[in-house]
């Protein structure tokens, strides 16, 4: 019998749930725990989860150290230029979080507020983008994050919507205050660039997966009561 081919799989240390949980946590589950082990027994092949930093498994995958990241990576242009991409698996925006208490009725109601970021994140590049001159604090990890918009030491954070949506299911004090326009997006299985045959591989799994229904089924049982 052969060998099965083993993959070195970057995951996120600060786990952006519903996408996975802390790997190092009881019970390690999530909508992209379950899409990759339904890939990889399409394909039977076994995968090594690493767990670092955000910034350092991105900087991993770039320097060949990891053969994919499957943790809420979201495509971009310029990402586009220094990695593969796999076909899209989720489609998201971006959303102001805030208190029960607060409103946000458009835009510019986020002028003059201090904002949450988490580093190295597309929420990151849209506030210095948008917002320059506004206080910002930065985090390395969701539940830092929030944790400062609970404590009162942020008006708002800004944050990837199935991610917040996640928090706030079990955080009833807090709520989307908005949706924020043109930041339509999409998560993708990010690949060492020239990998294009595991790309390929990757893609006709998730068409497979998309055509009997398993794909349904894993975003169904995760994504129900989350709007995004």
């Amino acid at each position: 019998m052969a060998q099965k081919k083993i993959l070195k799989v970057g995951l996120d240390s600060a786990a952006p749930f519903p996408m996975h949980s802390d790997y190092n946590s009881e019970k390690f589950e999530g909508f992209e725990v379950d899409l990759m082990k339904a890939i990889t027994e399409q394909l039977n092949i076994e995968v090594v989860y690493e767990v670092s930093l955000w910034q350092t498994i991105l900087e991993k995958l770039f320097k060949g150290e990891l053969d994919l990241i499957c943790s809420a990576v979201t495509v971009t242009e310029s990402r586009l230029h220094i990695l593969e991409f796999t076909n899209p698996y989720l489609h998201f925006r971006l959303c102001a979080v805030v208190n029960q208490e607060d409103e946000i009725r458009s835009v510019n109601d986020l002028r003059n507020k201090t904002i949450g970021i988490r580093e190295a994140t597309e929420a990151e590049k849209y506030v210095h983008t948008n917002f320059p001159s506004n206080n910002m604090v930065h985090a390395e990890t969701n539940k830092e994050l929030y944790r400062k918009l609970q404590a009162g030491k942020i008006d708002l954070l800004i944050d990837d919507s199935p991610i917040a949506g996640g928090f706030l299911q079990k955080n009833k004090r807090l709520k989307v205050g908005m949706y924020l326009p043109e930041t339509d997006s999409h998560y993708a299985i990010a690949m060492r660039k020239g990998d294009v045959q595991l790309k390929d591989e990757f893609n006709d799994a998730l068409n497979l997966l998309r055509q009997n229904g398993t794909y349904q089924a894993i975003y169904k049982k995760w994504f129900t009561d989350i709007q995004f």
